[in-house]
């Protein structure tokens, strides 16, 4: 909690006048002085405000050995390395061989002198004070070291050497150094030296074990100041001891991070120090706030203390006055300083400075520097301790000022109290209270008013909570924040107008649905650059469709009711590919002969992209293949599943194929046997493998095979006239059987290599091992034709046009056939082996 100067430091309406000009509230007044003059300088302000007391001298102490007509005495709290005053030089000997020397280091007994520096080394004494290391100085100085105790005798060394000091000079309350130095130009090259000490310092009063023993505790340490005459001198009476106890507890607690003392004072002053100035600087060490309320000064660390009241709109009696932000005068995102102690070898160091990116951001990144001091801080610990919890203080912006109802006279100045307001989106926020008075109203009703300032428990711990300060101030909804989305996809295949289309949904979810107004969604291919919009609308689904195989990036953004835009969040690589997957296969396929036909019928597949189904047809009742086998049935359209053929004993094979073209995984086949055709009685045949003499168009003959000649470049085909015709051998017409069967096989020219291979390599069907054979492939075909007449072939017959044929019932005298062979892949043609015309009849 940064407290302003005005509200930090005076508040007339509950203090006392005293020295310091009426100030009813130290609160940081450590800090306070600092924190709300110094830290509210900032950088950029310095030059408008005078420089604070509080950085000079006198705050530290004697540092060196000062000389002069009217000292200051020093105050020494803790432990510190200081020097003193020079109340005493005196010559004696032949040719001033010595000087005698007093330095004052405290204006009160201390507990022990723990380490004696001349000129920054330390020196070890013998039994009579005598210095033996280092050995430049050793026989050239003597030390005698007097703590100041109460009833303290002159040093008898000094009073028998000295012409000047008496028994009488026994400096009684002042603990201070007598040294003797032998003149040697050697030992002392630079004249007299400096003297300087470690020195345990005041002995203080502990309220809870009712003992005086020397501690450095910061709650301790400023209840002497205020009773002592150097500080305020006020009447132990006047102490509200319960508080000073309990501060002094938290400032012993060691459940830190590091496992060190929570909070600990060590440092020197000069009583040319103002009680403000000390006050504040004291409180530093500890974080802390004090005031005066109800008789008796009080006090309160850095540390969380329990909300002991909430308070309601019901407990309101009159408007409320809400400060959000400081001014930016007194607004600082940086902390930096100094420390002193045995850490720095007892020179004046700096701390790690303390940030938060998230004020800084707050900040528009402008960044805005607090010099923090910490006089009676001895590591570099503590100092990081205290100077994060006063930045967070300070970023916990929210004052309140109202007049509250008589349930509040229960309050005082450092209690922390829960607030809750509808309105301004509090629900048991947690205020300090920070100013508190009472009196009659213009109505007679009496009432407190108060000044509250937002805190948290999470301020006074070790971890940097910038950002929860930025988002604490309300619960209500600012028009600024706009709410992440979500994002998930799903991926469909449809039929529109009778087109197979992809279709990708992105749903889009927010956690924070009360602060979106609308989605805007958009996508596009991921190898594009440009979005596409999928429109605005509420949280819910967007549907992109007619969509190619491929992949797609999805994003969408939330945008509030003040068209505040969020970010996008993004989708990427959604993958489209139902136009690629292939029907489902054919399932449940039977044949039934009868008489001279055979019905095919098959379960109809359930793909809602089913084009059609095809049928091939191979004579061969064991190990027919999609490839060797000739096409029957060219297409059987959905939704039929069923179709009627000519009866032929061997294997029917059938695909689906979807509106793509691409074709069903597997064939389903059945066969038919021979003993289930009707037989006929008389069966003529004509051969023409395997020297294929007949006319060829576009064909050869390659070991003893018919071939296309060309066929590197799809589509490619070629035709193969019979060599004779049958002729039944009467002249009569009859009704006969006519029909083509061979052997054919797939011919690949690429030999079967797997970079040779056609198309994609997850488009191809069947086998790996399998890639150069023909299990699968439909890329070949032999079309059958016949032509007829009702003439004797032998003399000058009327033929008729080819036509194509698989099984068909014809009457004519004689037929003449001839195949064409097709292929629609480069580098492969249909391979037929045997060829043989069949005409059957009764």
């Amino acid at each position: 909690m940064a407290i302003s100067a005005g509200a930090a430091l005076l508040s007339a309406s509950s203090a006392t006048a005293i020295a310091m000009a009426g100030g009813a509230v130290f609160s940081m007044a450590a800090f306070a002085t600092s924190f709300a003059v110094s830290f509210a300088l900032g950088a950029a302000m310095k030059a408008l405000t005078p420089k604070p007391s509080i950085d000079s001298g006198s705050s530290r102490g004697y540092q060196t050995n000062s000389l002069g007509p009217a000292q200051d005495h020093q105050i020494i709290y803790g432990k510190m390395k200081v020097g003193g005053a020079i109340v005493f030089d005196e010559s004696t000997g032949v040719n001033n061989k010595y000087l005698h020397r007093v330095i004052a280091i405290a204006g009160h007994e201390v507990q022990s002198f723990d380490n004696i520096y001349i000129n920054d080394k330390v020196v070890t004494l013998d039994g009579n004070g005598e210095v033996t290391s280092p050995s430049q100085y050793a026989g050239n100085i003597r030390i005698n070291l007097h703590l100041g105790s109460p009833n303290q005798t002159a040093d008898s060394d000094l009073v028998s050497e000295s012409n000047k000091w008496t028994a009488e000079h026994r400096l009684r309350g002042i603990a201070y150094i007598y040294i003797r130095l032998k003149f040697d130009a050697d030992a002392f090259p630079n004249g007299i030296p400096i003297v300087t000490a470690v020195v345990k310092g005041k002995k203080l009063y502990d309220p809870r074990t009712s003992s005086t023993a020397w501690s450095d505790n910061p709650a301790l340490c400023i209840r002497d100041y205020l009773t002592n005459k150097y500080g305020l001198g006020e009447d132990t009476s006047n102490i509200d001891d319960t508080l000073v106890t309990s501060s002094a507890n938290v400032c012993d607690q060691t459940n830190t991070f590091s496992g060190t003392t929570r909070y600990t004072c060590n440092g020197a002053f000069t009583t040319a120090s103002t009680p403000y100035d000390m006050l504040s600087e004291l409180l530093k060490s500890m974080g802390g706030s004090m005031w005066y309320a109800q008789g008796k000064w009080r006090m309160k660390p850095a540390y969380w203390t329990s909300p002991i009241m909430d308070l309601n709109e019901d407990d309101i009696r009159s408007s409320i006055s809400v400060g959000t932000r400081h001014s930016r005068r007194d607004n600082f995102n940086v902390i930096k300083g100094t420390f002193r102690g045995e850490e720095s070898n007892w020179q004046t160091t700096d701390y790690p400075q303390v940030t938060n990116s998230a004020f800084l951001t707050a900040d528009n990144n402008q960044e805005s520097v607090a010099d923090v001091n910490l006089t009676f801080t001895d590591n570099s610990i503590e100092a990081r301790r205290l100077a994060l919890i006063s930045l967070e203080r300070n970023r916990q912006q929210l004052t309140v000022n109202a007049n509250f109802g008589l349930k509040t006279l229960e309050l005082q100045v450092g209690d922390n109290i829960r607030l809750t307001n509808s309105r301004f989106g509090w629900t048991n926020k947690e205020f300090e209270v920070v100013q508190w008075s009472f009196g009659l109203t213009d109505g007679l009703d009496l009432q407190t008013q108060m000044t509250l300032r937002e805190t948290a428990e999470s301020v006074f711990d070790e971890v940097n909570d910038g950002v929860v300060y930025e988002r604490d101030n309300t619960t209500l909804l600012s028009p600024f924040l706009v709410p992440p989305v979500g994002l998930s996809t799903s991926v469909r295949t449809q039929v529109i107008r009778e087109k197979l289309t992809n279709i990708i949904t992105l749903n889009v979810t927010s956690g924070g649905s009360e602060s979106v107004d609308h989605i805007e969604a958009e996508f596009k291919l991921s190898s594009d650059i440009d979005w596409i919009s999928l429109g605005t609308g509420q949280l819910g689904a967007f549907e992109a469709i007619d969509l190619e195989d491929g992949n797609y990036d999805f994003r969408a953004r939330a945008i509030n009711t003040f068209g505040i835009k969020g970010e996008w969040e993004f989708m990427f690589n959604v993958n489209a590919s139902g136009l690629l997957d292939p029907p489902s296969d054919v399932t449940g396929l039977v044949a039934e002969v009868n008489g001279s036909i055979i019905t095919l019928d098959w379960e109809a597949v359930p793909d809602l992209d089913l084009s059609f189904y095809r049928i091939r047809y191979s004579p061969a009742l064991i190990g027919a293949t999609w490839s060797n086998s000739l096409t029957y049935v060219d297409k059987v359209p959905r939704p039929a599943s069923s179709v009627t053929v000519p009866a032929r004993s061997g294997t029917y094979l059938v695909r689906a194929y979807d509106k793509s073209g691409i074709g069903s995984v597997n064939f389903t086949a059945v066969i038919v046997p021979v003993a289930d055709i009707e037989p006929l009685a008389n069966t003529l045949t004509l051969t023409d493998s395997t020297a294929f003499s007949g006319s060829k168009t576009n064909l050869e003959v390659v070991s003893n095979t018919l071939r296309i000649d060309d066929y590197a470049v799809a589509p490619s085909e070629g035709e193969y006239l019979f060599s004779n015709y049958i002729e039944t051998g009467d002249s009569s017409v009859k009704r006969c059987r006519v029909y083509v069967s061979g052997l054919t096989t797939r011919h690949d020219d690429t030999a079967g290599l797997f970079d040779d291979q056609p198309g994609l390599f997850d488009d191809a069907v069947g086998v790996f091992d399998n890639l150069g054979g023909d299990s699968q492939f439909s890329d070949t075909n032999i079309i059958t034709l016949v032509s007829i007449t009702q003439d004797d072939p032998a003399g000058s017959p009327t033929w008729s046009a080819y036509r194509t044929i698989r099984v068909a019932d014809l009457s004519a005298r004689a037929f003449r056939f001839k195949v064409k062979l097709t292929s629609s892949s480069n580098n492969i043609t249909p391979s037929v082996s045997a060829l043989t015309a069949y005409v059957e009849y009764n």
